[in-house]
């Protein structure tokens, strides 16, 4: 009788916990939705992945209160104009959704509040319903910058079709082969910033610093800064491979023949994250606060992530995956859709100093 009881006890308590906690996070929702309808505003800054009109549109709908304000452009120069704002004084953004090195600059200028802490709805919270069961960060205390995006990552390497087929690349080690010598076209990656595939590459344990030492220490790479003049190189035939061209849809469309790998053909990769990923970060010191919360709550919902997979995949034809998996995945382009029952590494914050040691050896 007494195990009975005690059954019974527990149950109730069980009960209560979970009746105090749901009560918690809907008093909570609600203040923060009605401070956000007085603040009225939200300034939300960065690419397509937040700024496209049916997002926001998407995003009025359920909160027409709010008007959203967006600054759109290339990432290195909104991280420029947030923190050119800064040190003139003005705390204007609230947001920023880009690819992870705009807010990596962000976080190290110690200008972002932990993501985290404005997760309130419990399916947001609910890390069951992510990729790898929990919620990945870009940064290296795991908590500012989240990745929202699990796009199978690109291989980073294009080829000319008229010089070569891009089925002739099945490993990154073909490309350090004696017959590539001189012929390989590539992105400089001494930069402000380092671009993520190749700290992605230096961290791969199938790739690794050998294969950049040999790759950019003995193959005789031809370097380029602009990133359109080297798709056009690659495009006219100048090189017949490429590391880091850009815009690979755009020069297709304009008929130049050029392809890129395909990750499914690798035998390396099977990543999602690093620099293939768009992020999510809440600015500190925001003008919009409660605003912000509320957007940020929506937009990582199952509704948010929705519009912004199809607006991604259907819109800008820029092949976009979700990290939720309870959503639908019909419209995610076949490039970036995650395979059923396939494991992918998941690559979140990469610590640069080491690639950076590597590269001034052997690019002096």
């Amino acid at each position: 009788m007494l195990s009975i009881l005690s059954l019974i006890f527990w149950l109730g308590a069980a009960h209560a916990l979970f009746a105090a906690e749901t009560e918690a996070w809907k008093s909570e929702w609600a203040k923060t939705v009605e401070a956000a309808k007085k603040e009225g505003q939200l300034a939300a800054y960065g690419g397509a992945e937040i700024s496209h009109p049916d997002i926001i549109a998407a995003f009025n709908k359920d909160f027409p209160e709010i008007k959203v304000v967006t600054v759109t452009g290339r990432a290195a120069d909104i991280t420029a104009r947030i923190l050119a704002e800064r040190r003139a004084d003005k705390y204007l953004a609230d947001v920023i959704a880009s690819g992870p090195n705009a807010p990596r600059t962000l976080y190290v200028a110690k200008v972002l509040d932990p993501i985290a802490a404005a997760l309130i709805l419990p399916e947001v919270t609910d890390q069951s319903k992510w990729y790898g069961g929990k919620h990945w960060y870009a940064d290296p205390e795991n908590r500012h910058i989240l990745i929202f995006e699990g796009s199978v990552a690109t291989t980073g390497l294009s080829v000319n079709t008229k010089l070569m087929s891009p089925n002739e690349i099945a490993s990154y080690w073909d490309m350090v082969q004696p017959k590539w010598k001189g012929k390989i076209l590539a992105m400089d990656p001494r930069g402000a910033a380092l671009p993520t595939p190749v700290l992605m590459l230096f961290y791969d344990p199938d790739v690794g610093p050998e294969f950049l030492r040999t790759l950019f220490g003995k193959m005789d790479i031809a370097l380029f800064r602009d990133r359109s003049q080297g798709t056009n190189w690659l495009g006219t035939g100048k090189f017949p491979v490429c590391f880091y061209c850009r815009d690979i849809d755009l020069a297709q469309k304009q008929g130049l023949p050029i392809a890129e790998v395909p990750p499914a053909q690798m035998k390396e990769g099977s990543t999602i994250g690093g620099g293939s990923s768009s992020v999510l970060a809440l600015l500190n010191r925001a003008p919009h606060p409660n605003a912000a919360r509320v957007f940020i709550n929506w937009y990582l919902s199952r509704q948010g992530q929705m519009v912004w997979q199809k607006v991604m995949n259907t819109k800008e034809v820029e092949p976009s995956d979700s990290m939720r998996i309870d959503i639908p995945k019909d419209e995610v382009l076949p490039e970036a859709r995650r395979a059923e029952g396939r494991k992918y590494r998941v690559v979140g914050f990469l610590e640069p100093k080491p690639l950076q040691q590597l590269l001034n050896e052997v690019l002096k």
